[in-house]
């Protein structure tokens, strides 16, 4: 069964305060492991992560995530920003902060008591040389020998949260508010499948 149900997901979505909406389902998780399920996601998306939360210095995070077949990419390099969904624009950029919040802006949605912290939403990293567009008197000069992108970021609204503490499974799929009936009934498909 889908958490919210239905009809609270159109309440919330009548607020027009949320462009997406987490609904989720839960399973045992007492014969999977998470890098078992990272193995099958490898051959369903190249896109694949998996993150550990780690609490109060403790050695064994609560959850682990999983999340796999990005709906977006966006990436910089020297001022070339490249944003792929479906199909892919490069654009000069003096900044690319500002496309950040937007993605971000466009992806806000509720928080759950009984979800975890993260339901989808950006993953990637931001290198050393990031700091350029924040500061662009600074003279950056070291070799890149690594040829690491200035920033890379993937929007996943897919995640398979391990909850290692409750030893169960959580499901999550993002859904836009626009049309919240229609996306709704695709994620409860998505979550049975």
């Amino acid at each position: 069964m889908a958490n919210p149900g239905l009809a609270e997901a159109k309440k919330i979505a009548e607020t027009g305060l949320y462009k997406t909406l987490p609904v989720s389902c839960e399973l045992y998780s007492d014969v999977t492991t998470p890098i078992e399920v990272l193995r099958k996601l490898k051959n369903v998306s190249k896109h694949c992560y998996m993150l550990e939360s780690v609490e109060n210095s403790r050695t064994w995070g609560r959850y682990t995530f999983l999340g796999f077949d990005p709906v977006l990419e966006l990436s910089c390099s020297d001022g070339k920003l490249t944003i792929r969904a479906g199909s892919t624009i490069t654009l000069e950029t003096k900044n690319p902060a500002d496309l950040i919040r937007q993605v971000l802006s466009d992806n806000y949605s509720p928080h759950f008591d009984d979800l975890p912290p993260f339901t989808g939403g950006l993953v990637g990293y931001f290198s050393y040389d990031y700091i350029q567009y924040a500061e662009p008197s600074l003279v950056l000069d070291a070799e890149d020998e690594e040829g690491f992108k200035d920033v890379d970021l993937m929007l996943f609204d897919k995640v398979i949260a391990f909850d290692n503490f409750r030893q169960k499974i959580i499901l999550i799929v993002n859904v836009r508010c626009e049309d919240i009936q229609t996306d709704y009934h695709r994620a409860e498909m998505a979550l049975k499948n």
